[in-house]
């Protein structure tokens, strides 16, 4: 997982550098696809969980489960115009009502499971907080709309607590990979609005347990939302002129 998580951050930082070249390269005026860009979005968000244990602990009923509900946040990134396309950078914190992916408790008893619901020890997970950061590049179909594709890095605090967590809860940053697309258009001026699709693989993050084991959380994501924002005349690398 670190060499994929590595690859991306390396994939993220050339191209970045790439287009930023080009961008200062460029003499003509921005057009309304140009410049830096802040907004908020809203939408809905299904979080699946894969939660199982290691040894030594007692080993719970491996469980799948899953949590919806409105996500929410802002956004903000820098696009630039290649003839029909537009290439830049997207980022985005979300928050989310979707509520815990879980709440189960089970044992061991002679080998064999005991049914959910029926063991001393319980554990929830929730995640707190989301972010991304994604390269985003698109094709104009029409000198208003955009149909583009995204992939980037995607972070997510997950927050797990109960009888079985050591010290009663304990909190990690998943990191993983998101992609997505989506289509956008222009509302007059620098106006735009967006439709769009994420969906973000975490991998799996290990919380202590007070059996001795460890408490293991698989997280996916998928986010369909809308965004509204406007887009400036102006783009972060006009600060270092």
């Amino acid at each position: 997982m670190h060499i994929q998580k590595n690859f991306f951050v390396g994939t993220a930082l050339a191209t970045f550098m790439t287009l930023s070249s080009g961008a200062m390269a460029q003499d003509a005026g921005r057009t309304i696809w140009e410049g830096f860009h802040f907004g908020v979005h809203g939408g809905y968000t299904d979080n699946d969980y894969d939660v199982s244990q290691t040894a030594p602990s007692i080993p719970f009923v491996v469980t799948n489960d899953s949590a919806d509900g409105a996500i929410g946040g802002v956004l903000y990134g820098t696009s630039w115009q290649f003839n029909n396309w537009v290439i830049g950078t997207d980022s985005d914190w979300s928050w989310s009502d979707a509520g815990s992916g879980l709440n189960t408790t089970g044992v061991s008893v002679g080998g064999a499971a005991v049914p959910v619901g029926t063991g001393p020890f319980s554990a929830t997970a929730d995640i707190d907080y989301s972010s991304s950061t994604r390269l985003r590049a698109g094709l104009l179909v029409s000198p208003n709309t955009l149909i583009y594709g995204t992939v980037g890095i995607a972070l997510a605090s997950v927050d797990v607590s109960g009888t079985l967590i050591t010290g009663g809860s304990d909190d990690e940053t998943a990191v993983g990979v998101v992609f997505g697309g989506g289509i956008e258009t222009t509302m007059g001026n620098r106006w735009f609005a967006r439709l769009e699709y994420l969906h973000s693989d975490y991998g799996e993050e290990s919380f202590r347990t007070v059996t001795g084991g460890s408490f293991d959380v698989d997280l996916d994501t998928d986010v369909v939302r809308g965004a509204i924002g406007y887009r400036f005349d102006w783009s972060p690398l006009d600060l270092l002129n």
